[in-house]
Formats: C-alpha cells, sequence, structure tokens
C-alpha cells in the first residue's frame, strides 16, 4: 500500500515524472504498481481493491500462494489488452533465476500474457508462495528482490522509493535509531524495529486501517519530496529500491525504478 500512496501522489503533484521516465525498474510488487501506473490504471479503484485483501485472507498467516492469484486476478482485470506494447522498452521487471540465483532484467514483452507471467515470477517469495517457482520463457524465476543487490541499475540519477526506512529518497523517516545499517553491494539496509514490523506484514496482512496508513505515509513522503526536489531539478524522475543518491547529474537521463514490498 506504501507505493500505491507514492504512484497517486506522483500522479496528482508530479505527473511529468512518470510520464518522462525512460525506465522503470521494479521488482516484486513493485512491478506490479508500476506497471498499473504505466498503464494508466485509476490509482483509486486499485487502493480499493488492494486495501479489500485484509478481509479477503482475515490476516492468516500461510496465505502467500492465495496472495499471489490474487494479484494475478487483479492484474487479468484491470491490465489494458496492448498492455505489453504500453510498457515494453520501459518497465524493466527485475526477477531471480532459480538455477544460478542470478538478477535478470526483463524489459520486453511478446503479449499481455508474458507481461503478467514476468511479474508473477518477480513477486514469488520461496516456500511461503508454494514449493515450485513459476515459470517465464521456460525458466523458473522467484521474487526479483533477492537479487536485486546484482543488477546494475543504479545511476547518480536515481530517484530511490522503499517502503521500508533505510537510505532512499522516498521512504518512511523512522529517524536515527536503527539496530544497525550494512552495505551489499550498492544497496544499504536498515534494520529497526518498525522495519521488522513492516516486514511481518508481507507474511500476515495489516488490518484496513494499517493499511489505509501505509497508502498515507506514502503518499506523504511523496510529497515531502517534491517539495525538497522541484527548487533543484523540476525534471529529475526516476524510482529505484537500492541506493541513495548523493549526486546528481545537471542533466540527468529520467529514469524511474522501484522495488519494494506492496503492504
Amino acid at each position: 500500500m506504501y507505493e500505491i500512496g507514492v504512484w497517486a501522489a506522483l500522479q496528482k503533484l508530479s505527473p511529468d515524472i512518470l510520464k518522462s521516465a525512460s525506465r522503470i525498474y521494479g521488482s516484486s510488487s513493485g512491478s506490479v504498481v508500476a506497471t498499473l501506473a504505466l498503464c494508466e490504471c485509476d490509482v483509486d479503484e486499485i487502493k480499493l481493491v488492494f486495501t479489500t485483501l485484509e478481509a479477503s485472507f482475515q490476516r492468516r498467516v500461510g496465505h502467500g500462494g492465495k496472495v499471489l492469484k490474487f494479484l494475478e486476478e487483479v492484474l487479468n482485470k484491470y491490465l489494458p489488452p496492448n498492455a505489453h506494447q504500453l510498457v515494453s522498452g520501459k518497465l524493466h521487471v527485475i526477477l531471480t533465476r532459480v538455477h544460478d540465483w542470478r538478477s535478470v532484467v526483463v524489459s520486453e514483452f511478446a503479449s499481455r500474457e508474458d507481461l503478467i507471467q514476468a511479474i508473477i515470477c518477480s513477486c514469488f517469495i520461496p516456500l511461503y508462495c508454494g514449493f515450485l517457482p513459476p515459470m517465464h520463457r521456460g525458466v523458473r524465476y522467484v521474487d526479483g528482490e533477492l537479487s536485486i543487490w546484482q543488477a546494475n541499475i543504479v545511476s547518480r540519477t536515481t530517484i530511490t522509493v522503499s517502503a521500508f526506512a533505510g537510505e532512499y529518497d522516498i521512504c518512511p523517516r523512522d529517524g536515527p535509531a536503527a539496530f544497525f545499517t550494512f552495505q551489499l553491494s550498492d544497496c544499504i539496509l536498515q534494520i529497526s524495529k518498525r522495519n521488522i514490523c513492516r516486514l511481518q506484514y508481507v507474511f500476515h496482512l495489516p488490518t484496513r486501517q494499517v493499511l489505509d496508513q501505509l497508502y498515507n505515509h506514502g503518499y506523504q513522503d511523496t510529497a515531502s519530496f517534491l517539495k525538497r526536489l522541484r527548487p533543484c531539478q523540476p525534471q529529475k524522475s526516476i524510482f529505484d529500491p537500492s541506493s541513495h543518491v548523493k549526486e546528481r547529474k545537471s542533466n540527468p537521463e529520467p529514469s524511474l525504478q522501484t522495488h519494494t514490498k506492496m503492504h
């Protein structure tokens, strides 16, 4: 829900960021939100759909397979017939290949079904969603976040987004009270009490009230970022998950990247 709040804020407050981005990277549920945004789906309707998750699954642990099926149904219902044409070349879905655990990025899609299958592979959490990973073009893949640190997708012009607090441009602001922070390649991870709670929401769906709060936080954090961004670089764009951007080029090539869990 946090990423849907980010999407809503960008669409309302700075639609040029979504339109001008040359690349949008997404893994896991971030690929779902990125695809829906690129296809210009109704963000308010999508928000309402996902707030029904809690009621549908009654906050049970171990419902990963059902949630994945729910995501597939949402994509089949709301993506237009030409969705693959709308996103090819711009959307970059990050996958983790099972046989060698390497990061793979897919950006061209032959059909709507091909696009949906790539997204489902990127959202598949091993064991939680099932024992047999899904296939895309004859190869088995799992959650893209498991190998995101291998993907060479970050530049100095990247705007990063995460539903977890850390070294990102748009993310929850928990303050410095983290247990510890460590870096894996370009990915900076922050371990804190609140981040552990957010991680639990992936496996144990929160109440509708909490889902609404996550959405509002995503919207507010994005609005705050845009206020900081506009005086410096009005055409800046990007969604990515894996690095804190400390420097910006004066004339960056827009690219929007994201990869976070949707709650």
